[in-house]
């Protein structure tokens, strides 16, 4: 996703976090990571609990670009006979059912402002230095009306297993009675595995 399409959305975020809470004089903490796409929003009226994961911008976003990489994949794969392209796209579909409670948990939402995210770059783009502020928005208000850019030190990466998951197939999903819709499925399901590992 291009940086300035990640601000804007990190902006959104955030803008989307104080309006749930009521305002920033209710807004305990609200930021967003440009480069991860990492959010977190604690209002100081708990309102921010009656928010689905499904309906916080990053996530929408993530999950949407994540669905759509996956679909060009289905298109662009020469093993898939044309008339097995539609099973393709739609195990994409409903294993990133981005607007429904079965939605996956794409870790948008984190604790620390550093933790990784599925929308995290991939290990070849460099992270900002702690110096540079323009590529973070990070807004905390505490009972304020003021919001304060704060300058971040990197932390320790946290790469464990459980970090790193990715959509689960749907329990209900659709099999192929054989064919080349195997050939579709396998497609899709590669496809998913690569996002969710090189996220």
């Amino acid at each position: 996703m291009p940086e300035k399409i990640r601000k804007e959305l990190c902006a959104e975020q955030v803008l989307f976090c104080t309006n749930i809470c009521g305002g920033e004089g209710f807004t305990r903490e609200a930021f967003c990571n440009t480069n991860t796409l990492g959010s977190k929003c604690t209002c100081s009226n708990g309102a921010e609990a009656s928010v689905r994961r499904y309906q916080w911008p990053a996530f929408l976003r993530v999950c949407e670009a994540q669905r759509e990489e996956c679909r060009n994949t289905c298109d662009r794969n020469n093993k898939i006979a044309a008339g097995d392209r539609a099973f393709c796209f739609n195990s994409c579909d409903s294993r990133l059912a981005c607007t429904t409670e079965g939605a996956p948990d794409l870790k948008v939402m984190v604790q620390k402002f550093d933790d990784p995210t599925a929308g995290s770059p991939k290990s070849t783009m460099q992270k900002p230095k702690p110096t540079d502020l323009s590529s973070i928005a990070d807004i905390h208000v505490n009972g304020s009306n003021e919001s304060k850019v704060k300058d971040r030190k990197p932390g320790p990466k946290d790469d464990s297993p459980k970090r790193r998951g990715g959509p689960l197939p749907a329990a209900n999903a659709a099999m192929p009675s054989g064919g080349s819709g195997t050939a579709a499925l396998t497609v899709a399901l590669t496809a998913l595995a690569a996002l969710a590992f090189n996220s």
